[in-house]
């Protein structure tokens, strides 16, 4: 459950009948046929409205027969497993993230600068907040909503925004003196001390390029940089439960590691192809990652699992296509893949 690409974000391309590409340089619309890698068999490709340019998926815990999946076009929703469909919200979707708040789920979606909640399995819609620019990340932790956004000038600070869930108090907590022009990807959070942590990208890339990779211990009130020997920045990120061990997916370079809350970070093994798209933590076996790949380059796009906490990974499908975001079911036996100009792919998980 991710933001758009990273170009249509920072672009805000209109989409109007998508025929054979996508916006961000006319992507050209892919269509994998089934396949079988590593034990994942993956089906036909699943268009919502005949839609190919979507770009994240949420699927609910307790019905995976109901699935949220975002685009350029806008939001749509399947409550039998993408067989028919509904298109609740029209604008690009920046942002997709399903929590459950106790026996509440709420479903949040970013559309430019407007943050939309639903509390009733995607019935209704309430824009809770109109920040000043593109909403970027959205984090759900501890009763408290966090919101990054993606700063493209260096005038205002950058920071993050905290409020209770439907969006009251909102207050803004901003980075430290300096800290502006930031794209704030991801933020993720230990639920077992509160640590928060923030991915970051400046907009126009300085030379030399040193993006932050932010964390704090006292809930956003204030921010620590320790992003150390990360080699650029970071799109998305996650935390063990158990141990607090932080992931950090870089774009391109891949997962790095941190068993020190960010003090110090392992890079993925030299071997390991080049990854950078989206990222996704098993909650059942949080040393299980999958992660998406781009499919521009030299890079052939796919899914791609680590077993071993992101130093190796494997091709478990879905080459040839951009892998924007990834989802599990709430047993853990289904996975579901939003690729990018081509559409919604899904496997069991062997």
């Amino acid at each position: 459950m991710k933001r758009l690409s990273l170009l249509l974000l920072l672009t805000a391309i209109a989409a109007e009948g998508f025929g054979a590409t996508c916006p961000a340089n006319n992507i050209p619309v892919v269509t994998l046929p089934p396949h079988q890698v590593a034990g994942f068999s993956w089906g036909n490709v699943i268009r919502p409205m005949n839609d190919a340019c979507v770009s994240s998926i949420a699927v609910e815990p307790a019905n995976d027969a109901a699935w949220y999946v975002g685009g350029v076009s806008g939001l749509y929703m399947t409550k039998n497993k993408g067989q028919t469909w509904t298109k609740p919200l029209s604008g690009q979707v920046n942002v997709l993230r399903l929590v459950m708040a106790g026996p509440t789920q709420l479903v949040y979606a970013a559309i430019g600068k407007k943050l939309l909640l639903s509390r009733d399995h995607g019935a209704n819609w309430n824009v809770i907040k109109t920040f000043a620019q593109p909403v970027a990340s959205v984090l759900v932790a501890n009763s408290t909503l966090y919101v990054g956004l993606g700063w493209s000038n260096h005038v205002d600070p950058s920071g993050v925004f905290t409020s209770n869930l439907g969006g009251g108090l909102m207050t803004f907590h901003p980075f430290g003196a300096g800290q502006t022009g930031l794209i704030v990807w991801t933020l993720s959070r230990n639920p077992t001390n509160g640590m928060l942590y923030a991915g970051t990208e400046i907009f126009d890339h300085p030379d030399p390029y040193h993006p932050p990779f932010f964390r704090s211990t006292n809930n956003a009130a204030t921010w620590t940089n320790v992003a150390g020997t990360l080699k650029w920045h970071a799109i998305d990120s996650a935390v063990r439960p158990a141990d607090g061990y932080v992931y950090a997916l870089l774009e391109d370079p891949g997962i790095y590691s941190s068993a020190n809350q960010g003090n110090s970070w392992i890079p993925p093994n030299p071997t390991s192809p080049s990854l950078g798209l989206s990222l996704l933590m098993d909650p059942k076996t949080p040393t299980r990652l999958y992660a998406g790949r781009q499919h521009a380059g030299t890079q052939t796009g796919g899914l791609f699992l680590s077993t071993n906490s992101g130093n190796t990974v494997q091709l478990i499908g879905l080459k040839g296509a951009a892998v924007s975001d990834i989802a599990l079911n709430g047993a853990g036996t289904q996975i579901y893949a939003a690729a990018y100009a081509s559409g919604i792919y899904t496997s069991a998980v062997p």
